[in-house]
Protein backbone atom coordinates (compact mmCIF):
# COMPACT_ATOMS: atom_id res chain seq x y z
CA UNK A 1 0.00 0.00 0.00
CA UNK A 2 1.39 3.72 -1.18
CA UNK A 3 0.32 4.75 2.65
CA UNK A 4 2.50 3.02 4.55
CA UNK A 5 5.86 4.40 2.88
CA UNK A 6 7.18 7.36 4.94
CA UNK A 7 7.10 9.66 1.90
CA UNK A 8 3.15 8.69 0.94
CA UNK A 9 2.15 10.02 4.49
CA UNK A 10 3.93 13.78 3.73
CA UNK A 11 0.96 14.93 1.76
CA UNK A 12 -0.14 18.56 0.65
CA UNK A 13 -2.71 20.26 1.72
CA UNK A 14 -5.07 20.40 -1.81
CA UNK A 15 -5.22 16.56 -0.86
CA UNK A 16 -7.29 17.02 1.77
CA UNK A 17 -10.92 18.74 1.06
CA UNK A 18 -11.44 22.30 2.00
CA UNK A 19 -14.89 21.15 4.14
CA UNK A 20 -16.38 17.94 5.18
CA UNK A 21 -19.89 18.98 4.79
CA UNK A 22 -20.45 16.68 1.65
CA UNK A 23 -18.73 14.05 3.13
CA UNK A 24 -20.62 11.23 5.14
CA UNK A 25 -19.43 10.09 8.30
CA UNK A 26 -17.58 6.96 7.50
CA UNK A 27 -15.84 9.21 4.81
CA UNK A 28 -15.18 11.80 7.76
CA UNK A 29 -13.24 9.39 10.07
CA UNK A 30 -11.29 8.05 7.65
CA UNK A 31 -10.04 11.62 6.49
CA UNK A 32 -9.43 12.15 10.02
CA UNK A 33 -7.67 9.52 10.55
CA UNK A 34 -5.21 10.35 7.82
CA UNK A 35 -4.75 13.46 8.79
CA UNK A 36 -4.16 12.43 12.58
CA UNK A 37 -1.47 9.57 11.54
CA UNK A 38 0.15 12.57 8.88
CA UNK A 39 0.39 14.85 11.71
CA UNK A 40 1.81 12.65 13.93
CA UNK A 41 4.43 11.72 11.48
CA UNK A 42 4.77 15.23 10.70
CA UNK A 43 5.76 15.83 14.58
CA UNK A 44 8.11 12.99 14.93
CA UNK A 45 9.80 13.75 11.57
CA UNK A 46 9.65 17.46 12.70
CA UNK A 47 11.31 16.54 16.52
CA UNK A 48 14.02 14.28 14.81
CA UNK A 49 15.20 16.83 12.60
CA UNK A 50 14.99 18.92 15.60
CA UNK A 51 17.18 16.49 17.46
CA UNK A 52 19.71 16.15 14.48
CA UNK A 53 20.00 19.70 13.77
CA UNK A 54 21.14 20.13 17.73
CA UNK A 55 23.30 17.09 17.16
CA UNK A 56 25.29 18.60 14.17
CA UNK A 57 25.24 22.11 15.56
CA UNK A 58 27.03 20.65 18.64
CA UNK A 59 29.40 18.34 16.26
CA UNK A 60 29.95 21.18 14.16
CA UNK A 61 31.15 23.36 17.12
CA UNK A 62 33.20 20.27 18.22
CA UNK A 63 34.87 20.48 15.17
CA UNK A 64 35.07 23.82 14.90
CA UNK A 65 37.16 24.21 18.15
CA UNK A 66 39.13 21.46 16.47
CA UNK A 67 39.95 22.85 13.33
CA UNK A 68 41.11 26.27 15.48
CA UNK A 69 42.87 23.42 18.29
CA UNK A 70 44.48 21.96 15.45
CA UNK A 71 45.18 25.56 13.56
CA UNK A 72 46.90 26.16 17.03
CA UNK A 73 49.16 23.20 16.66
CA UNK A 74 50.28 23.56 13.24
CA UNK A 75 51.19 27.19 13.97
CA UNK A 76 53.31 26.46 16.74
CA UNK A 77 54.49 23.59 14.97
CA UNK A 78 55.57 26.06 12.08
CA UNK A 79 57.29 28.50 14.86
CA UNK A 80 59.14 25.17 16.37
CA UNK A 81 60.13 24.68 12.64
CA UNK A 82 61.66 27.74 11.80
CA UNK A 83 63.24 28.21 15.04
CA UNK A 84 65.16 24.95 14.41
CA UNK A 85 66.02 26.01 10.82
CA UNK A 86 67.33 29.12 12.42
CA UNK A 87 69.33 27.41 15.33
CA UNK A 88 70.82 24.64 12.75
CA UNK A 89 71.71 27.67 9.98
CA UNK A 90 73.17 29.67 13.07
CA UNK A 91 74.85 26.44 14.17
CA UNK A 92 76.26 25.84 10.28
CA UNK A 93 76.97 29.19 10.34
CA UNK A 94 79.64 29.43 13.46
CA UNK A 95 80.69 26.11 12.28
CA UNK A 96 82.16 27.48 8.58
CA UNK A 97 83.42 30.55 10.21
CA UNK A 98 85.50 28.29 13.15
CA UNK A 99 86.42 25.87 10.04
CA UNK A 100 87.50 28.95 7.69
CA UNK A 101 89.30 30.37 11.14
CA UNK A 102 90.83 26.92 11.67
CA UNK A 103 92.15 26.61 7.78
CA UNK A 104 93.52 29.91 7.73
CA UNK A 105 95.66 28.95 10.97
CA UNK A 106 96.88 25.45 9.48
CA UNK A 107 97.38 27.43 6.38
CA UNK A 108 99.52 29.58 7.86
CA UNK A 109 101.64 27.20 9.75
CA UNK A 110 101.85 24.79 6.68
CA UNK A 111 103.77 27.47 4.16
CA UNK A 112 105.77 28.06 7.51
CA UNK A 113 106.49 24.86 8.06
CA UNK A 114 107.59 24.52 4.29
CA UNK A 115 110.28 26.99 4.92
CA UNK A 116 111.60 25.85 7.47
CA UNK A 117 111.24 21.84 7.41
CA UNK A 118 114.72 21.42 6.39
CA UNK A 119 116.66 22.75 8.88
CA UNK A 120 118.33 20.02 11.44
CA UNK A 121 121.08 21.73 13.50
CA UNK A 122 120.45 24.55 15.77
CA UNK A 123 123.07 26.82 13.65
CA UNK A 124 120.58 26.70 10.71
CA UNK A 125 118.21 28.12 12.96
CA UNK A 126 120.27 30.77 13.73
CA UNK A 127 121.20 31.85 10.07
CA UNK A 128 117.84 31.88 9.01
CA UNK A 129 115.74 33.55 11.74
CA UNK A 130 113.41 35.09 9.68
CA UNK A 131 112.08 32.34 8.59
CA UNK A 132 111.92 30.26 12.04
CA UNK A 133 110.41 33.47 13.43
CA UNK A 134 107.30 33.00 11.08
CA UNK A 135 107.13 29.39 11.71
CA UNK A 136 106.70 30.07 15.44
CA UNK A 137 104.22 33.10 14.93
CA UNK A 138 101.92 30.54 12.92
CA UNK A 139 102.18 28.33 15.51
CA UNK A 140 101.78 30.73 18.48
CA UNK A 141 98.58 32.01 16.55
CA UNK A 142 97.54 28.63 15.84
CA UNK A 143 97.27 27.52 19.70
CA UNK A 144 96.01 30.92 21.24
CA UNK A 145 93.22 30.69 18.77
CA UNK A 146 92.68 27.04 19.97
CA UNK A 147 92.69 28.41 23.88
CA UNK A 148 90.37 31.68 22.96
CA UNK A 149 87.75 28.97 21.37
CA UNK A 150 88.31 25.92 22.93
CA UNK A 151 89.43 26.94 26.65
CA UNK A 152 93.12 24.80 27.19
CA UNK A 153 95.65 23.31 25.32
CA UNK A 154 95.24 21.04 22.19
CA UNK A 155 93.74 17.69 22.90
CA UNK A 156 96.24 14.71 22.66
CA UNK A 157 94.96 11.12 22.12
CA UNK A 158 94.34 9.80 25.35
CA UNK A 159 97.28 7.49 26.09
CA UNK A 160 96.46 4.08 27.38
CA UNK A 161 96.46 3.44 31.59
CA UNK A 162 99.28 1.58 32.66
CA UNK A 163 98.32 -1.60 34.82
CA UNK A 164 98.72 -1.85 37.99
CA UNK A 165 101.45 -4.36 39.23
CA UNK A 166 100.09 -7.51 40.49
CA UNK A 167 99.35 -8.04 44.39
CA UNK A 168 101.89 -10.21 46.37
CA UNK A 169 98.89 -12.96 46.52
CA UNK A 170 97.93 -12.83 43.09
CA UNK A 171 101.43 -12.91 41.95
CA UNK A 172 102.07 -16.09 44.47
CA UNK A 173 98.85 -17.33 42.21
CA UNK A 174 99.97 -16.74 39.33
CA UNK A 175 103.68 -17.38 39.50
CA UNK A 176 104.16 -20.14 42.20
CA UNK A 177 107.95 -21.44 40.89
CA UNK A 178 108.71 -17.85 41.62
CA UNK A 179 108.08 -18.33 45.24
CA UNK A 180 109.52 -22.17 45.33
CA UNK A 181 112.38 -22.11 43.31
CA UNK A 182 115.77 -21.70 44.44
CA UNK A 183 117.14 -19.74 41.39
CA UNK A 184 114.33 -17.61 41.16
CA UNK A 185 114.39 -17.05 45.39
CA UNK A 186 118.28 -15.92 45.15
CA UNK A 187 117.63 -13.63 41.88
CA UNK A 188 114.83 -11.61 43.71
CA UNK A 189 116.33 -11.31 46.58
CA UNK A 190 119.68 -10.02 44.68
CA UNK A 191 117.19 -7.44 42.84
Amino acid sequence: MASDLPTARFRPATDFPKTIQSLEREQVEQLYSEMRDCLIFTNRSRAQLTRRNEEYKQSLAVLRDDAARMQGLIQQLSAEKSEILRDRQAVIFELQRELRAMTTHLEGISSAFDEVKDINDPMEVMSIPGKFRKFWKALKALILWWRDNYGGEPALPPTPPRPLPPSLEDDHRENPQMYTDPASIQRSERD
